[in-house]
């Protein structure tokens, strides 16, 4: 089926939904108390469907840290972070990043989004070849066209074609490697011990999306990177403030050469505002907690995980290969995934609904999102209502 095609018959599917009033997408969130939020239709809903992972966005820590930056330095700054905008919070938040890891230095955006974007067009140009995972984030693919260099893709995780790429290529100025270390619908790992081998025999570069494995994954919460043993073999990483830290933001971890190209030259820096002062105070704080609290927070993660993938795969769910704190639900059909969703909403539990062009056509889901808030009980709660909503809706 033509993209075209696709695209109008999801414009039809969603107006359907709609008219049903089965959608579950664009909920207004009401209120917000902890592990549940009320909406404009329904009312305390045990909340599994945000990216809050530690849940730290309700933290009383991270509230002050945002009460204590507006009153220091209002609601906005004067400008660009290249002209006026760049605070003391602002600066004390990259020397945080940067000691994580002294083999690259961090500088900060106001989104992920917009750090993938400065990133890959700073890396890359015409001479180049940038080499994507099919299933990148789509700000990575965004900001592969915006380089103007030569774009490739692999199939998800297929290190032979990636190997055969790079042989391919050879001839290129640069050859550029970027994954998520953690996919965000899949819940698994880019091989990044195998891709750092391949970048030393073939001279590439790696960069690395860590939205979703930032705080968590590793040793220390560094990432996928980390994990592997490979962090000082990666030449920039992108993190997101909005998950695990639990604030808003997105930041570039790299060699310093590039640090400083981006800084005076990477448009979505230089001529967009930084983060709020208040925004700012919220991940200065949530960086001092994750240094005292990180190992208990994600303990206690791993503790919900554990439960809920080994009660959801003993019941015979599909998980996909999910190796992680993202929790896919595969029930493929694109209307059935979104009654299943409405139908969780109406017995009181939230997700995240997954359908194409987000995911593969065919290939809908739910992503359960786990926290270290959530209770045994709230997790055993959202258990008893997927094996009822399996045998329900027959996936």
């Amino acid at each position: 089926m033509a993209i075209q095609s696709k695209r109008a018959t999801l414009d039809e599917l969603y107006e359907e939904w709609e008219r049903e009033e089965i959608s579950p997408f664009f909920p207004v969130i009401e209120e917000n108390n902890g592990n549940s939020v009320t909406t404009d239709r329904h009312q305390n809903l045990l909340m599994f469907g945000s990216c809050d992972y530690l849940g730290l966005s309700q933290d009383p820590a991270l509230k002050a840290g945002a009460i204590r930056g507006i009153e220091r330095y209002g609601t906005n700054t004067y400008g660009a972070q290249l002209l006026c905008g760049h605070t003391r919070i602002h600066h004390e938040v990259e020397e945080r990043l940067t000691a994580l890891s002294p083999a690259h230095s961090a500088i900060l955006f106001p989104s992920g989004m917009a750090a993938n974007l400065a990133l890959i067009s700073a890396m890359a140009s015409s001479e180049d070849v940038i080499l994507n995972d099919r299933t990148d984030h789509v700000s990575i693919f965004m900001g592969s066209t915006l380089s103007g260099a030569e774009m490739r893709t692999f199939p998800h995780n297929n290190m032979a074609k990636l190997e055969s790429l790079l042989r391919q290529y050879g001839e290129k100025r640069r050859r550029i490697i970027i994954v998520d270390g953690l996919y965000s619908a899949d819940g698994d790992f880019a091989p990044l011990d195998r891709i750092a081998e391949l970048a030393a025999e073939y001279d590439a570069r790696i960069l690395v999306d860590e939205a979703h494995s930032f705080g968590i994954v590793g040793p220390n919460g560094l990432g996928v990177a980390e994990h592997f043993g490979v962090l000082d073999q990666v030449d920039a990483i992108v993190g997101t403030m909005s998950k695990a830290l639990g604030s808003v933001g997105g930041f570039v971890l790299a060699r310093k050469p590039l640090e400083r190209e981006l800084r005076y030259m990477a448009p979505s820096y230089t001529s967009s505002r930084g983060s709020a002062p208040g925004v700012a105070g919220a991940t200065l704080a949530s960086l001092s907690e994750l240094a005292t609290r990180g190992p208990e927070l994600r303990q206690r993660l791993a503790d919900n995980v554990a439960l809920i993938l080994g009660r959801l795969r003993k019941a015979g769910i599909d998980l996909m290969k999910t190796r992680s704190h993202i929790v896919p639900v595969l029930i493929r059909d694109e209307r059935k995934t979104v009654e299943v969703a409405n139908w969780l909403m109406e017995h009181g539990v939230f997700t995240a609904a997954f359908v194409y062009p987000h995911v593969p056509m065919g290939t809908g889901r739910l992503r359960v999102g786990v926290t270290s808030r959530h209770t045994t009980e709230e997790c055993e709660r959202l258990v008893e209502l997927l094996v009822e909503a399996r045998d329900k809706f027959s996936f």
